[in-house]
């Protein structure tokens, strides 16, 4: 066997063994109760890539001091965790929007 092709071979097994560690989904087929071929994927989403947080100055647009719901909304993560973050509910305030840490 010639050089070449050991790094066929050697480059083909790498990539077979990291293969299951890239991939996102599995397929499973089973079978339901009648016998009938059921196919269940599963899977996780790609992570949204967001970038840093903004400042709270950006967010904050009406220069109030504090974040509403409305202002959070400009950065999804924090429009999510808003209930979380604003432990009054209503507002978020400069320290606890330093505290919070969505990565």
């Amino acid at each position: 066997m010639n050089a070449v092709s050991c790094a066929a071979i050697t480059v083909s097994l790498l990539f077979a063994a990291a293969t299951p560690c890239l991939a996102q989904d599995t397929v499973r087929h089973l079978a339901d109760a009648q016998g009938h071929e059921v196919i269940v994927r599963t899977g996780m989403p790609a992570p949204d890539r967001y970038g840093p947080k903004p400042t709270f100055a950006e967010l904050d647009r009406n220069h109030d001091g504090s974040v509403s719901r409305e202002e959070a909304e400009a950065f999804p993560p924090l429009a999510n965790d808003f209930d979380f973050v604003a432990q009054n509910g209503e507002r978020i305030s400069p320290r606890q929007y330093a505290q919070w840490d969505y990565r």
